[in-house]
């Protein structure tokens, strides 16, 4: 096989990120995202998969065609879907966290477990529907860690059964939708206090301890045939003190290929993430990457050199050529599972109102799991008096640029002053006390607090919270406190609930989102004249 032929074979391989959006212009994160002329030229020259993030689902469902006439073959169309299609392109469905889930799994297992399967129906067809055919999910890391800011919402759950169950079920619904999934983060990134997009992880667990908790739900969902599995950037010192899992032969070969007898697709996580980068080049990463058992790379921060190494590598027969077929075999198999053109060919000519009625099920089903998922203390409502204040604590400001954002507008219309709390903002902090708010800035006015707050990849140091119980427990002491509601994070809840008096309103969510807000809020306030308020400025705003 000549050199070039051989290059075109290994750059199948290779995974790199796109926008969902069309135009250059729009990318969200141009430094990670190709541009469409690069795009163009790697898919030509052979590149097997891209991963997207950002634009609406419409426009994601023209560019996935767009990529397929570039390629010429049969693509991997991936997204790190984990709380439905809506959590990366606009005008999807969004679902609660996976730990919202586990909230309710606490209560109810069946109901649980019936939830999971369902959310992995809706959001394999849903994403299937707009071109993708492989969901980077279900996590199956066991949060064990409250201050583990990465992982976090996004896991199934804290302990070994929780998760082995629910993602379990999610496995068996979006397999029913005939799309590939991704078991993630190998062997578990749930025991960690550090961010592998910032920086390399240390988990002190040996193999023993693995095996009796974190491996739990891999060995689970390889039973049942999961379609690929996602290795971590993670250090095992007790395992391999030498190299992370992503280019370990040990937590690769010897552990997942061989002890667990998995024969799927091995995926590595982004080698764009600092754990590797600032550690490794990308033409070395590859490398030894692909030599520890990893079948495709995904990400690396100079896709053509981590192509050409790899290419040198099998081409000076450092790597044997036996090995790049059996992994070019594991994708074509794959990709077989879930090809289906003749069915999409058919979807496309069913009636639209039934693709309709499935997107409606699909929000109304998020919107009952919305609802079973808050959790309000006692039956006190909150009835604010004059110039009394609603202040929000945000981390994005993409959350209060929509039109209708519930947590600022009910209030507001229910008599609320409103104020932000942002990192980027004036800081309400003591400067010589960061856990005690500046009351005198807020007169004398009582407070409804509203806390949104999760763990969250890149949020690093930016994890903190416990300022705000002191801040909570001293507006109580001076009966400043209309009411406390938490969106996100359930272990500041925890602690709240602990340490103020159950007189206090308090109310949790493990969504952020805009229906999470409405359903929470017109539960502890008296918002029915505020909703009807609401209504009528949209209104006027639209026909003004």
């Amino acid at each position: 096989m000549n050199k070039s032929d051989l290059r075109r074979q290994v750059a199948e391989l290779f995974i790199v990120r796109a926008s969902g959006f069309n135009l250059d212009s729009q990318r969200l994160y141009p430094n990670l995202e190709e541009s469409n002329s690069n795009l163009k030229r790697l898919l030509e020259e052979g590149v097997g998969g891209v991963i997207f993030l950002g634009g609406t689902v419409k426009e994601l469902e023209i560019r996935c065609n767009v990529l397929k006439k570039w390629s010429g073959k049969p693509l991997l169309l991936c997204a790190d879907i984990e709380e439905g299609v809506g959590q990366r392109f606009y005008g999807g469905t969004k679902f609660i966290p996976p730990m919202g889930i586990a909230q309710i799994y606490k209560k109810d297992n069946n109901l649980a477990i019936s939830i999971a399967e369902k959310i992995g129906y809706f959001t394999g067809k849903e994403a299937k529907n707009i071109g993708l055919n492989w969901l980077l999910a279900p996590v199956c890391d066991i949060n064990n860690n409250s201050n583990n800011s990465v992982i976090n919402l996004r896991a199934w759950g804290e302990e070994p059964e929780i998760v082995e169950n629910l993602t379990s079920a999610f496995q068996r619904g979006v397999s029913s939708s005939k799309m590939m999934t991704c078991a993630k983060h190998f062997p578990g990134h749930g025991n960690s206090e550090i961010d592998s997009h910032l920086d390399l992880p240390e988990i002190q667990n040996d193999l023993s301890k693995l095996e009796k908790f974190e491996l739990i739900p891999f060995k689970s969902l390889i039973k049942q045939g999961v379609n690929s599995v996602m290795i971590g950037h993670l250090l095992f010192p007790k395992i391999d003190p030498i190299y992370p899992a992503t280019l370990s032969k040990k937590l690769v070969t010897d552990l997942l290929r061989v002890k667990l007898k998995y024969n799927g697709l091995v995926v590595s996580d982004a080698l764009v993430m600092n754990a590797i980068s600032d550690k490794y080049s990308s033409a070395k990463a590859a490398v030894m990457a692909f030599d520890a058992g990893i079948d495709l790379i995904m990400m690396p921060k100079d896709i053509d050199e981590a192509i050409n190494s790899l290419t040198d590598a099998i081409y000076s027969e450092e790597i044997s050529l036996e090995r790049l077929h059996l992994a070019r075999e594991r994708r074509r198999k794959e990709l077989d599972l879930v090809s289906n053109e003749n069915e999409l060919k058919k979807e496309e000519l069913m009636n639209e109102d039934i693709k309709n009625k499935f997107l409606l099920d699909a929000s109304l089903f998020s919107k009952y799991i919305t609802r079973n998922s808050i959790f309000v203390r006692g039956e006190n409502t909150i009835k604010p008096e004059i110039n009394d204040i609603n202040l929000i604590q945000i981390d994005n400001f993409d959350q209060a640029s929509n039109k209708l954002f519930p947590a600022l507008d009910l209030p507001k219309a229910a008599g609320f002053v409103n104020l932000i709390i942002h990192p980027l903002g004036i800081s309400p902090w003591q400067k010589a006390n960061k856990k005690k708010l500046e009351l005198e800035h807020f007169g004398n006015s009582k407070m409804l607090i509203q806390i949104f707050f999760r763990g969250k990849p890149f949020i690093g140091l930016d994890y903190r919270s416990d300022h705000w119980i002191d801040a909570l427990k001293k507006l109580e002491l001076e009966e400043r406190l209309s009411g406390i509601i938490i969106y996100g994070c359930p272990y500041l809840y925890d602690k709240i609930r602990k340490t103020i008096h159950e007189s206090i309103p308090l109310a949790y969510s493990p969504s952020q989102s805009e229906e999470a807000q409405k359903q929470i809020l017109s539960r502890i306030l008296q918002s029915k004249i505020a909703r009807m308020e609401i209504e009528k400025n949209l209104s006027k705003e639209f026909t003004d």
